[in-house]
C-alpha cells in the first residue's frame, strides 16, 4: 500500500468538485426545459461526467490498484459515452428543422451508441493491463496497439463531428441570440476537448508524466451548456428572465386593458388602457379595493351587480380552468358608457389567489351589432311587404284568370237569353260546367296557398289523370290567349292516381298558364307571338336509366305528365330559381312567382316529383311524376 500523494489528495477534491458541477448542471439543465429532448440529453450528458469524475475522485485517492481496475471494470462506459451523447446532442442542437428523416436519424444514432457499447467492451476487456502508478496516483493501463489507437480517433472523430454540427448551426443562424448561444456550446466543447485530449492522450504518448484531468476539463462543457440554458433558452429562443421581461413590455403595449388583484382584492397592477377605457389613472387605482372600482365604475342599477358578481365568481376558483367571459357597461370619470368585454382568472399563489382580469372595449362592436340588427330588420319589414304585395298581385291574377272563365261563360249564357233572332238555344250544359270548374280551381288557388303549412294532401282519393288531362285542355282551349293552340296527346286510357284531384288540375294549370306566357306576352317586342302547348300523358316504368337518373325515388311505376311550349325559354340559371317561391320573371301583376312553387310542393305532396328542361329561344318542359295507382276508376263523363 502507498500513501496518498500531495497530487493525488488535490486531484481527489477537484474531481469531488466536478462531481458538484455536473450533478447541478444536470439537475438544472433539466428542470428548466424537461420537455425538449436536447435538454434532456444535456442533462444525461452532466450525468455521464458525473459518474466519471465519482470514478476518478476514487481512483486519485485510492491507496490499493486493485480498486482502481475494478472501478475502470464498472464505470469505463462514461469514456466512450461521453462523446456519443455529445454527438446525440449536437444533432438535436443542429437539426432543429429535422432535415434528417426519422429513419436516418434512428439508424445514426443507433450506430453511435453500438460504438460506444463496443469500445465500452475493449476498454473494460482486453485493452485493460491493469494499473499503473503515474503522477502520484494509481491510474489504469491500457494496453497500446490498435485498440487503443481506434478508442482515441473515435474518441477524437466523433467529439469533433459533434462540434461541427453545432458549428454549421452557428454558421447558419441569423438571430443574434441564437449565434450567441451556440457559441457558448461550440467554444466551451473545444477548450473541454482539447484540453483534455491533450492531457490523457498526447502526453500519455510523448511518455510525459502528467495526471490524466480530462474529467476535469469537460466540466467547462458542462458550464457552458448550462450557461447557455440559462441565460438563452436551450431551444427556446428566451430565457425565463427575458421571458418575464418580455411580458412585462407585452402587457404594457397589449391594447386592453390588464388588471391584477391580491388575495384581498387590492388592485396591484393597471396598465394604461385602463386608463383610457376609466379614465382613472394608475396611481389612482392601484391600491384601490376592487369593490369601490365597482362602486365607481358603476354607480347604481344592474351593471354594478353584474360587476360584483364577476368579482365576487372570481373567488376561490383556481382549480376550475376559471376564465369567464362577461359584457359589462361601465361610466367613465366624463360621464360617456362604455361597453368592456371582461376575462376574468385566478392564478395560484403561496400568497393567496391572484385575480386577473383582461377587458376589451367593445362599444363599437355593440353597436354596430345594434345598426345590423335594425337594419336587419327594416329589410325583413321590406322584404315581407314586397312579398305580400307578389302574392297579393299573383293571387289576383290567379282569380282574374278564373273568373275570366266564369264571366265568359255568363255572358256567353245571358246574349243567348236576350236574343229575339229565334235561333236555336243554346246548350248551356258545358258552359254550366266551365263555371263549375272555375269555381273548383279557385277554392283550390286557397287550398294551395293553404298547402304551404302542410305536407299531405287534403284529399286521398284515387282520380284518373286523364280525364284531368282532357277537362285542363278543354278549359285551356276556351280561356287561354287565342294565339296560344293546344294539343293533347294521351298515350294511357286510365292513368289512376290517389290524391286531391283539384290540387293536381291547379298543378297542371299553372303550368299552362306558364306556357302560356311563354309563347305569348314573354316573346321580345316586335316577334309574333303565339305557340304551341303541348300536353302529354305517359307510364313510366322504374327501368335502369331513369332510376340512375333519379336515385332518390321510390321504385315503382309513375305517370309522366308533360307541359311542353316553344316559347321564350329559359337560362341555366333561371331554371334553376324557377321552383323557389315569388321567383318571377313576370312583371309583378302578371304572376306572383308561386306557379311553379305550388306545382313542385303539390307534386311533393302526391309522392311524386317535378323537374324542368328550358334553354333560352327553343322552349320549355316541365314534366310530373306521379305514382300510379293499382286501382281503377270509372272515366268522368265529358
Amino acid at each position: 500500500m502507498m500513501k496518498e500523494s500531495f497530487t493525488s489528495f488535490w486531484l481527489s477534491r477537484a474531481a469531488v468538485a466536478a462531481i458538484v458541477v455536473y450533478a447541478y448542471s444536470a439537475v438544472r439543465i433539466w428542470r428548466l426545459s424537461p420537455g425538449v429532448l436536447a435538454n434532456r440529453l444535456a442533462a444525461i450528458l452532466c450525468i455521464d461526467l458525473a459518474v466519471w469524475a465519482l470514478q476518478a475522485a476514487i481512483s486519485y485517492a485510492a491507496e490499493d490498484p486493485a480498486i482502481t481496475v475494478a472501478l475502470s471494470k464498472a464505470l469505463s462506459w462514461t469514456w466512450p459515452f461521453f462523446p456519443a451523447i455529445g454527438l446525440h446532442l449536437g444533432i438535436e442542437i443542429s437539426d432543429g428543422k429535422r432535415r434528417l428523416s426519422g429513419g436516418a436519424r434512428t439508424l445514426v444514432v443507433t450506430a453511435i451508441y453500438a460504438s460506444a457499447l463496443y469500445f465500452y467492451f475493449l476498454l473494460a476487456g482486453p485493452l485493460l493491463r491493469g494499473a499503473i502508478r503515474r503522477a502520484g496516483y494509481w491510474s489504469v493501463d491500457i494496453i497500446p496497439g490498435p485498440g487503443l489507437t481506434a478508442f482515441s480517433i473515435y474518441y477524437l472523430t466523433v467529439n469533433l463531428a459533434a462540434m461541427g454540427l453545432v458549428a454549421t448551426a452557428w454558421f447558419r443562424a441569423g438571430a443574434r441570440r441564437e449565434r450567441a448561444r451556440l457559441g457558448i456550446i461550440v467554444v466551451t466543447h473545444a477548450i473541454a476537448l482539447f484540453g483534455g485530449f491533450t492531457t490523457d492522450t498526447v502526453l500519455q504518448a510523448l511518455h510525459i508524466d502528467f495526471p490524466k484531468v480530462g474529467v476535469l476539463w469537460a466540466s467547462v462543457w458542462a458550464i457552458g451548456l448550462n450557461v447557455a440554458m440559462e441565460r438563452y433558452g436551450f431551444l427556446a429562443p428566451f430565457s425565463p428572465r427575458d421571458t418575464g421581461l418580455l411580458m412585462d413590455r407585452f402587457v404594457e403595449r397589449s391594447m386592453d386593458g390588464i388588471l391584477v388583484s391580491d388575495a384581498y382584492r387590492r388592485i396591484i397592477y393597471w396598465n394604461d388602457p385602463l386608463v383610457t377605457l376609466t379614465g382613472i389613472s394608475a396611481g389612482e387605482a392601484i391600491g384601490q379595493d376592487l369593490m369601490e372600482l365597482q362602486r365607481t365604475l358603476a354607480p347604481d342599477g344592474d351593471q354594478r351587480d353584474l360587476i360584483a358578481d364577476t368579482i365576487s365568481q372570481s373567488d376561490g376558483h383556481p382549480d376550475d380552468g376559471g376564465q369567464r367571459l362577461v359584457e359589462v357597461e361601465i361610466r367613465r370619470r366624463d360621464g360617456e358608457n362604455r361597453w368592456l368585454q371582461t376575462s376574468t382568472f385566478t392564478i395560484p399563489s403561496v400568497e393567496g389567489d391572484i385575480r386577473a382580469f383582461i377587458l376589451r372595449d367593445v362599444t363599437g362592436e355593440k353597436r354596430a351589432a345594434a345598426e345590423t340588427l335594425e337594419r336587419l330588420r327594416r329589410q325583413g319589414h321590406a322584404q315581407k311587404m314586397e312579398a305580400l304585395g307578389s302574392l297579393v298581385g299573383g293571387i289576383a291574377h290567379d282569380f282574374n284568370n278564373t273568373l275570366g272563365g266564369i264571366v265568359g261563360a255568363v255572358s256567353l249564357m245571358k246574349a243567348c237569353l236576350d236574343t229575339d233572332d229565334g235561333s236555336k238555344p243554346l246548350d248551356f250544359t258545358r258552359e254550366l260546367e266551365i263555371i263549375s270548374r272555375s269555381t273548383q280551381r279557385a277554392a283550390a288557388t286557397v287550398r294551395g296557398l293553404m298547402a304551404f303549412a302542410s305536407n299531405t294532401p287534403q284529399r286521398n282519393e284515387p282520380f284518373r289523370l286523364d280525364d284531368t288531362l282532357r277537362h285542363i285542355a278543354d278549359f285551356a282551349g276556351r280561356t287561354l290567349d287565342r294565339a296560344a293552340h293546344v294539343v293533347v296527346d294521351v298515350t294511357s286510357d286510365e292513368a289512376t292516381v290517389i290524391g286531391d284531384a283539384p290540387q293536381v288540375e291547379q298543378l297542371i294549370l299553372n303550368l299552362v298558364i306558364n306556357a302560356e306566357h311563354a309563347v305569348t306576352f314573354m316573346r321580345p317586342v316586335g316577334a309574333v307571338k303565339g305557340g304551341t302547348i303541348s300536353l302529354s300523358l305517359r307510364s313510366q316504368d322504374p327501368e335502369d336509366d331513369f332510376t340512375v337518373d333519379h336515385p332518390k325515388i321510390a321504385p315503382v311505376r309513375y305517370w309522366a305528365l308533360s307541359v311542353s311550349d316553344d316559347g321564350v325559354g329559359m337560362d341555366q340559371h333561371t331554371l334553376a330559381r324557377a321552383f323557389d317561391p315569388f321567383f318571377t320573371t313576370k312583371a309583378t301583376d302578371l304572376g306572383s312567382g308561386l306557379g311553379l312553387s305550388m306545382a313542385h310542393l303539390i307534386a311533393r305532396q302526391h309522392g311524386g316529383f317535378i323537374e324542368g328542361r328550358s334553354e333560352p329561344g327553343c322552349g320549355s318542359t316541365f314534366t310530373v311524376y306521379l305514382p300510379a295507382a293499382s286501382v281503377s276508376v270509372a272515366p268522368v263523363a265529358s
